[in-house]
């Protein structure tokens, strides 16, 4: 089969041709490029494999010959999955590769939310007096979505002595009670048509004062003028954010920057050297898996 790589996955090039050997491998760096070039490039091949540069209708009709969507990354938000439906094209993506590295990038961002590391910092750096901080144990932790990262956010919290709280399919607290009895809410759920602009203003309402948010998850699941006016008009302590409404780098005058008692963070929560061998590692698996059914 032809398996066009279309963005670096983690693995080096000849440890993808020996493991997926006796087939057509083509590789490239295609974010920069427009549709139109990418086309050309998948015109003919069987296989695409990607990692977070959108995959749109236009190229995934284009390439006629196309029978899996191979994605180096959990979310797939950034393929056109109801094109890829249409023609029956199964999407693979590398479930659970970033568990560790983004779950342990939570409890930085709380800690550092708690003791206000950042303008700590900046106050040392100018001659200052610190502010004062507070400590996570007995502290209530609000987890949105109890998948794989979810749940492993909950296991480190309980050496912070943390009680926790869950919100998913599973059981009835409602968002509304996990955002009010929170001191630190956690958002863990893909973005949807459900999801998108799920935390508003009137949720942010429900949360102490004393309360943070932390969004390593889909910047769109929060509307962010929103969290602006709850940070703005003190409704909360703070915010991070490692996801925003586009993918970092952000414009240095973008309104977020502006607003108090916020930690912005570039999109580094799966950014590990071993979270990135492992999104490599299950992307190959899943092309391995696919040919050998395939046959």
């Amino acid at each position: 089969m032809k398996i066009a790589i279309i963005e670096p996955i983690g693995i080096a090039s000849e440890e993808i041709r020996a493991a997926l050997s006796g087939h057509t491998i083509t590789e490239c760096d295609s974010r920069q490029w427009s549709d139109e070039q990418l086309i050309r490039f998948v015109k003919e091949v069987d296989i695409i494999t990607l990692t977070n540069r959108r995959l749109s209708r236009a190229v995934i009709d284009a390439a006629t010959q196309l029978k899996l969507i191979a994605v180096a990354f959990s979310g797939i938000d950034h393929v056109d999955l109801d094109a890829a439906k249409k023609r029956d094209i199964p999407v693979k993506n590398a479930a659970g590769y970033a568990s560790t590295a983004v779950s342990e990038l939570v409890v930085g961002l709380m800690i550092s939310l708690a003791r206000n590391i950042p303008e700590n910092d900046r106050k040392i750096r100018q001659g200052a007096a610190t502010n004062t901080g507070t400590e996570l144990k007995g502290k209530v932790l609000g987890i949105v979505g109890f998948g794989a990262i979810g749940s492993e956010v909950a296991r480190l919290a309980q050496a912070f002595r943390m009680t926790t709280l869950v919100y998913d399919r599973k059981n009835s607290l409602t968002l509304e009670d996990l955002f009010s009895r929170s001191d630190f809410v956690t958002l863990h759920v893909p973005l949807s048509d459900v999801t998108r602009g799920m935390v508003d203003l009137r949720l942010l309402s429900k949360m102490k004062r004393t309360a943070y948010l932390i969004n390593c998850a889909r910047g769109p699941i929060v509307k962010s003028y929103d969290l602006r006016q709850a940070l703005e008009q003190g409704l909360i302590a703070g915010a991070a954010l490692d996801v925003f409404d586009v993918e970092p780098p952000l414009p240095a005058d973008d309104p977020l920057f502006e607003v108090p008692h916020l930690i912005a963070t570039p999109h580094i929560g799966f950014n590990t050297r071993e979270a990135l061998r492992a999104k490599g590692e299950l992307t190959l698996k899943n092309i391995k898996e696919f040919l050998q059914t395939s046959h």
